[in-house]
């Protein structure tokens, strides 16, 4: 084979993997020219592990192997993380969910990939000498971080305006709220709990998901210009990030040896071992895709902002959201594709006999996991809701327990009976009982949030956990879950013969879960005593 045809070959193979990966900086370095895009990442806080993908990503060489040099910018309180990729200081970014309201004022931001599926933002006060609860806020002084527009679309919900606060800037640390130099501050509930427990400074937490606010937590962004001049490089960055933050999640161990050696030497490893739980709980890998995003969940975020004030209504989501698809144009390879398009046929060919030879093992091993999935979910599922049985409902409740223990934040427990079950049973027939249960679970689901956990614990008896509410909240849930189901019926039963009784329990210190369920159960029974279709607190 001549010198100059077998040139032509690798030049052909190397675009085919061009075509194929989509990215165009390892084009250049296939090619052997060797030259690495030059991109900078502006973090929105300090090193932590909040960071840690991007750090591992860099380590390992992902950055590279994409053809990138990439350069990592710390961030902070005072950062302004959208203004820097607006004006071309960087061409990446880590922003909130406040990213949506920087778009709607004309920044050309745009969400690649969501890293928290659930928002670490909150308000933290003394237990000591701060505001018992969110509405007793005015007149204290707040320390505000940039780009809290989460939180203050919270304050905006509870009725508690900005205006009546005294607000000051953000110092980066829990220092002034610890020396009584402030009433509150914005915080993760991934690092100041922590730190505030290292100091021994009792604290509550204040969070928006009590008032329903539930929005996407640290989000990769860019700018349009990126999106439209070099696509390649933004989906380099993408793959490259997420890999980073995949093996970071797998092997926190790893991601904190490189935080204190090369980022933050100073910060204690048990810090950034809670971080990284904390982090994980939020980001809930084992359940979705880590940097999973949906137009729908950004449009509720939209909505959110939109009631509070700090957005109109309606706003168009177009050119926000990046479509990891979106590809150069390639036209100028179809010619150089068909001369290999005859090996690539023999190969296929050769290929099918093998898929066909294991067609069938495939096919066995998909039955055997099918059945293993499906005898799991009998062991901690309810056949007829589809609701966690008692045994699934104990773990989860005990996990929560622990968490709510470790973060400070409130847990309470509803304990649930349907009001004469056995008479609509006997009145009705069991078909209908049936019915009414469904017709129950669906009325609930209807006003519980998505992080609330709802289980079938007997008969007609159910429990839901409420995670970071508090127990004005938690009676407000159920006294709107009460009202829905009053409301409910099935062709065979009318609403008025379906009704629940309710009893709520707020977890206390030093308490276990077996307290905590007597005193929502005995809650219950005193319902049921005192009439039914009513909420009794413990």
């Amino acid at each position: 084979m001549s010198l100059r045809l077998r040139t032509l070959l690798l030049t052909l193979s190397i675009l085919l993997m061009a075509l194929l990966f989509g990215n165009a900086p390892a084009l250049a370095q296939a090619a052997g020219d060797g030259l690495l895009s030059p991109v900078r990442l502006q973090l929105k806080w300090t090193h932590q592990f909040q960071g840690a993908g991007f750090y591992l990503a860099l380590e390992r060489g992902y950055y590279r192997d994409a053809g990138l040099d990439v350069t990592i910018i710390e961030g902070g309180p005072t950062i302004d993380a959208a203004a820097r990729i607006a004006d071309g200081e960087a061409e990446f970014g880590v922003g909130s969910a406040g990213l949506l309201v920087e778009r709607v004022k004309g920044r050309p931001v745009v969400a690649m990939a969501v890293l928290m599926q659930h928002s670490p933002f909150v308000l933290l006060t003394r237990s000591d000498t701060g505001p018992p609860h969110v509405h007793a806020l005015p007149g204290h002084r707040l320390m505000l971080e940039t780009h809290a527009e989460e939180l203050l679309a919270y304050l905006a919900v509870e009725r508690v305006p900005v205006g009546v606060l005294t607000v000051l800037p953000h110092s980066g640390s829990v220092d002034a709220l610890i020396k009584g130099e402030v009433d509150a501050i914005t915080a993760y509930t991934t690092s100041e709990p922590y730190d505030l427990r290292a100091a021994g400074i009792a604290y509550q937490v204040f969070s928006p998901r009590a008032a329903g606010i539930d929005f996407y937590g640290d989000t990769i962004f860019t700018s349009e210009r990126m999106v439209r001049e070099a696509p390649s490089v933004v989906e380099a960055f993408r793959k490259a990030s997420l890999r980073g933050w995949r093996e970071a999640l797998a092997d926190p161990a790893a991601a904190i040896n490189l935080i204190q050696r090369h980022y933050a030497p100073t910060l204690e490893r048990s810090r950034l071992a809670f971080e990284a739980e904390e982090m994980a709980r939020l980001m809930i890998p084992d359940m979705v895709e880590v940097g999973y995003m949906h137009e729908g969940r950004w449009r509720h975020i939209a909505e959110g902002f939109a009631a509070a004030g700090l957005m109109p209504r309606d706003v168009d989501l177009s050119g926000f959201l990046y479509a990891p698809d979106q590809k150069p144009d390639l036209t100028w390879l179809y010619t150089a594709l068909a001369v290999l398009a005859g090996l690539t046929l023999s190969i296929g060919l050769v290929t099918a006999r093998f898929r066909a030879l294991n067609r069938r093992l495939r096919q066995e091993v998909a039955e055997r996991t099918r059945l293993e999935v499906h005898f799991r979910v009998l062991a901690s599922q309810d056949g007829l809701t589809g609701l966690s049985n008692r045994r699934a409902f104990i773990e989860r409740a005990q996990a929560e327990l622990s968490r709510a223990r470790m973060t400070g934040t409130p847990l309470c427990l509803m304990m649930l009976d349907i009001d004469h079950f056995k008479s609509i049973n006997d009145q009705f027939g069991h078909a209908a009982g049936d019915a009414s249960l469904v017709a129950f679970c669906t009325a609930c689901r209807q006003v519980l949030r998505d992080l609330d956990v709802m289980a079938r614990i007997g008969g007609e008896e159910f429990a839901v956990l409420l995670a970071d509410t508090e127990i004005a909240g938690a009676l407000a849930v159920a006294e709107r879950l009460r009202a829905a189901v009053e409301m409910r019926g099935t062709d065979q039963v009318e609403p008025r013969f379906l009704t629940v009784s309710i009893g709520v329990a707020m977890l206390v210190d030093g308490e276990d879960l077996d307290q905590l369920l007597n005193r929502a159960d005995r809650a219950l029974y005193t319902a049921k005593m005192e009439g039914r279709n009513r909420v009794v607190m413990a």
